[in-house]
Parts: C-alpha cells; sequence; structure tokens
C-alpha cells in the first residue's frame, strides 16, 4: 500500500467540489476571478455524503460547488494537474479522508473513495491530513451558521455570493 495520494485526478473528474464561504475568498483572492465565474450549484439530494449545507436559492435548496468543464472535470483541472493547488478547496485538501472524532488524530476514509490505488499517509502527511480535516470541520460549521441565517429568506444566486463576500 502507498503512502501518498497518486495525484491521478480522479476525483477531480468524477465529483462534485463542495466549497465553503472560506474556499470562495481563498480561491478569489489567488486567481482574480470573481466566484461567479467559478461557482455553481447542484440541485441538494438527502443521500449524500458530504456536510456542507445546502443554500436557499429562488426558493431551491442546492449545493454550493466548483464549476466543472464540459467533459465534467472541475473547473481547474488540466492535462497538468490542479492550477489552484495552492489555494484549493479544503474538501480536495482533505479527500478522501475525515478525522474519526473531533479529539481524534486518526484518519477515517470516505465511502466514496475513488482513488486508483490504496493510499494511507503517514507521518508529517498524515499530520496535514489530521490538521487540514480539523481546520474544514471547523470551517462547515462557520459557513453552516452563515447558510442558516441565509436561509431564513434565501434570494438569488447573485444574493448569495454578495451575503458570504
Amino acid at each position: 500500500m502507498k503512502n501518498s495520494c497518486l495525484r491521478c485526478g480522479r476525483c477531480c473528474t468524477q465529483f462534485g467540489v463542495c466549497v465553503t464561504s472560506f474556499d470562495v475568498k481563498r480561491i478569489s483572492e489567488a486567481t482574480g476571478l470573481k466566484p461567479e465565474e467559478f461557482l455553481d450549484l447542484i440541485p441538494d439530494y438527502k443521500e449524500r455524503e458530504r456536510t456542507e449545507p445546502a443554500i436557499l436559492i429562488d426558493g431551491e435548496y442546492s449545493i454550493l460547488v466548483l464549476k466543472r468543464q464540459i467533459d465534467d472535470k472541475c473547473f481547474f483541472f488540466s492535462n497538468d494537474g490542479c492550477s489552484i493547488y495552492k489555494s484549493r478547496p479544503m474538501l480536495c485538501r482533505t479527500y478522501p479522508f475525515r478525522v474519526q472524532s473531533p479529539a481524534s488524530c486518526s484518519l477515517k476514509e470516505m465511502k466514496s473513495r475513488d482513488c486508483i490505488e490504496s493510499w494511507t499517509p503517514d507521518n508529517e502527511e498524515k499530520k496535514q491530513y489530521v490538521r487540514d480535516c480539523k481546520k474544514y470541520e471547523l470551517q462547515v460549521e462557520e459557513y453552516n451558521k452563515l447558510v442558516q441565517k441565509w436561509n431564513k429568506k434565501g434570494g438569488s444566486f447573485s444574493e448569495f455570493l454578495k451575503f458570504i463576500s
């Protein structure tokens, strides 16, 4: 078994990438792009593994994700890999793991793991995954509070993007 991600890009081509307001700000600052240039909405669905909250947009609950290219790859993925690797979303930094529990330093694989070869980080890489997973959980909690406030009235996608900026 390998100890590190192979950076094959399957996760960039198989899944929608959920983002939070923290990710949106970081990506906008790094790229100079406006959020509406790289964000999209997908309908919320009940059987999802992710914990990012659904947002009320024009009366429908949706999930905030990175746009997809015509060939269904992530907006920022190319043959050279991730064009925003240093400022990539926290979901990308932590995939395919989450921490076992808030006090834990052990990682749990996500059910949706789509890696071409099994791997588990160790040493410093494992410590970084644990730190990133814990940070992500905190950011999702804060984003959830923001979304709860938004969902009391809802509105358009452009209004939501102004609300989170």
